[in-house]
């Protein structure tokens, strides 16, 4: 139920006085492990997906035990269990309890409770208007490049799953300035130019043009944005014709290096959240694909390509970025037509 609101903590062995929590009794486990994957295994019955939850165990010193070596036996160690639920972005989240038997729960107060019709509505909308909420703000930031570019370019954008909540807010300037985040190591082979604050967050311009190719956005509601102009060489495979090419070698290079960044700036934040990760290439239609590994030769069909979001399900997670730095790449390749 946590996961349907805003995320929320469970204890393991603190005991009840009138209804606060009392006095850290914690609760004999001689195998952490095993308690986890039992507790784990529970949570399979929760479907679209199992909510995030990180363990803690906090051994503490049974005030009957009077020698160290009881306090060292796995059989008489007592522990304080925290149970992390993060926010889950895939709401209504439904319980299997028994076969066959399924139930949307909210949670009221401190009391688990049915969801009624209006809440599963209400749930089933707002994760909707989140899909909504992310190709609108593509758009737009497609369309202000696309009046200032008239050559081809890629943009990728990395959105948390709370982008338009506003409780979710970085002062990206503020934390610079406070050096609890630095840029310049973070973004070091992607910034160009000094750093520059702006409404939506900071940004990097290059006033002198040498690295004026590509331009990093970092805006307050967690969002990254790189802008990179795509390659596009000539080259006179049959004679008189000179053919251009769309060479993406630079770029899905620096999409790979912008994912590990930006999960890099998460962990300094402390924030573990959901992202989507979108890349859009425009203007490089009628483009030829340079892929000298394959003969079938194949060129770019449409002159706005919106690649379909890859979900990163914990930007702090190296398996998970990984995972999705080579989804990316390839639907990225897959969307101009490159056949590997």
């Amino acid at each position: 139920m946590f996961s349907v609101i805003y995320g929320g903590y469970i204890f393991y062995g603190i005991a009840e006085d009138s209804g606060m929590a009392g006095t850290l009794s914690g609760i004999s486990i001689s195998n952490p492990d095993r308690f986890e994957l039992d507790r784990r295994n529970e949570l399979q019955s929760i479907q679209p997906v199992i909510p995030e939850v990180d363990f803690f165990f906090i051994p503490i010193k049974n005030a009957d035990d009077q020698t160290q070596k009881n306090y060292d036996s796995a059989q008489n160690c007592k522990y304080v269990v925290v149970l992390h639920i993060h926010r889950g972005f895939y709401k209504p989240y439904i319980t299997e309890e028994q076969e066959g038997k399924f139930n949307f729960y909210t949670r009221h107060g401190n009391k688990k409770q049915a969801m009624t019709y209006t809440e599963m509505k209400n749930n089933f909308l707002n994760t909707a208007k989140l899909s909504d909420d992310i190709k609108n703000f593509r758009k737009e930031r497609m369309d202000e490049h696309a009046n200032e570019t008239k050559e081809p370019f890629a943009l990728v954008h990395l959105i948390p799953t709370t982008f338009k909540n506003s409780a979710d807010y970085f002062p990206m300037f503020e934390l610079y300035k406070q050096k609890k985040l630095n840029f310049y190591n973070l973004f070091n082979s992607i910034i160009g130019g000094q750093i520059v604050p702006n409404v939506d967050g900071v940004y990097f311009p290059d006033y002198s043009g040498h690295h004026d190719y590509e331009q990093l956005q970092i805006f307050n509601n967690g969002s990254v944005e790189l802008k990179m102009k795509l390659d596009v060489v000539e080259l006179r495979n049959h004679l008189p014709n000179i053919e251009h090419y769309l060479i993406l070698d630079e770029f899905l290079n620096e999409l790979e290096k912008l994912l590990s960044d930006t999960s890099e700036m998460y962990q300094q934040l402390g924030r573990s959240t959901t992202m989507y990760v979108c890349v859009t290439i425009v203007g490089a239609k009628g483009l030829w694909n340079y892929n000298p590994n394959i003969f079938v030769r194949s060129k770019v069909d449409r002159n706005q390509i919106l690649c379909m979001p890859i979900e990163i399900r914990n930007i702090i997670d190296e398996d998970c970025v990984k995972t999705s730095i080579k989804n990316c790449v390839q639907t990225t390749k897959y969307s101009v037509g490159i056949q590997n």
